[in-house]
């Protein structure tokens, strides 16, 4: 059923300050061609799952995300374990940066609790880095606050996005439609959620984003253009590890420059790879923008 209260349900994300230092997907975004809002697109559904009350929900939402990547049944428990503050919850780009660092490993590997409560979810027993190893990504950007078109490409090109909601227990009776928290001042709680389609829902741009407290009747929830306005924080793309293709760490001989160096056998391919690194090296004219890019010689 749907009927359990949303003050009796467990959410978790803990919204952190801005690091410079993460890649910002923005870029990536703008040079994406234009998302066709009137179409609905939806990836394939992740199986269900229920938080139950426990405040895993950022390692559901990026479980849900490395499951799309993978097909496989990914732990939950194998990345909150590892990340939860002590006031429980957890940091988005501390999940997404597990995957790609560590990997995660499967729930018949580590398996997750038959009631995922917030002390069983905390336990660490049998957690393997061996384990994990086997399932490593390539890399994560950052996506601004407020960035709906880029959570709609990253759905269309990187197979998804997590990213966090503030609300509130009014806005949230129907969990299906939620509507956002009217102010700053109405916010009760913050929640981490998985993106996997996009339609036009009542007129507004709308993202299709997967519930971690699902029962028979409910699985999805539909944020709509409004919810983006400023009560949506922290959301994160990951990109594939087939997707780097031969990438090398490099230093330059010499001097104190470190960068990386990414073969490719065309402009084209060049351009495509560049965008992985969060570097739009295309000119409108289609041709490459090399002031962008620096030679690596002398290594």
């Amino acid at each position: 059923m749907n009927d359990t209260p949303i003050d009796q349900l467990g959410k978790g994300a803990v919204p952190q300050p801005h690091d410079p230092r993460d890649f910002q997907f923005g870029v990536i975004a703008a040079a994406a061609e234009p998302i066709d809002w009137s179409k609905e697109f939806r990836l394939p559904e992740p199986p269900n799952e229920n938080q139950n009350g426990s405040l895993s929900c950022t390692s559901q939402a990026v479980s849900y995300y490395h499951w799309q990547l993978r097909r496989k049944d990914y732990s939950r428990r194998d990345i909150y374990a590892q990340i939860y503050l002590p006031q429980g919850g957890a940091y988005g780009r501390d999940a997404v940066s597990r995957v790609v660092y560590s990997g995660q490993a499967t729930r018949d590997e580590t398996p997750d609790p038959a009631h995922q409560t917030e002390t069983a979810m905390r336990s660490k027993a049998g957690i393997s880095a061996a384990a994990e190893a086997s399932d490593i990504e390539a890399n994560y950007f950052s996506v601004a606050a407020g960035g709906i078109h880029s959570i709609a490409v990253a759905v269309r090109d990187h197979k998804g996005a997590v990213f966090g909601v503030y609300g509130n227990n009014i806005g949230w009776q129907d969990k299906t439609n939620p509507s956002p928290p009217t102010s700053q001042g109405t916010v009760e709680w913050a929640h981490y959620l998985y993106a996997f389609g996009y339609h036009t829902h009542n007129n507004q741009r709308c993202i299709i984003a997967k519930s971690s407290w699902c029962t028979s009747t409910h699985h999805e929830h539909h944020i709509k253009e409004s919810y983006f306005i400023n009560m949506t924080f922290d959301g994160w793309v990951v990109v594939a590890k087939e997707f780097m293709g031969n990438t090398q760490f490099i230093k330059k001989a010499g001097t104190s420059e470190f960068g990386f160096y990414v073969p490719a056998t065309s402009e084209e391919a060049i351009k495509d790879k560049a965008l992985n690194y969060g570097v739009a090296l295309e000119k409108p004219d289609g041709t490459v923008d090399f002031s962008k890019a620096k030679e690596v010689s002398g290594l």
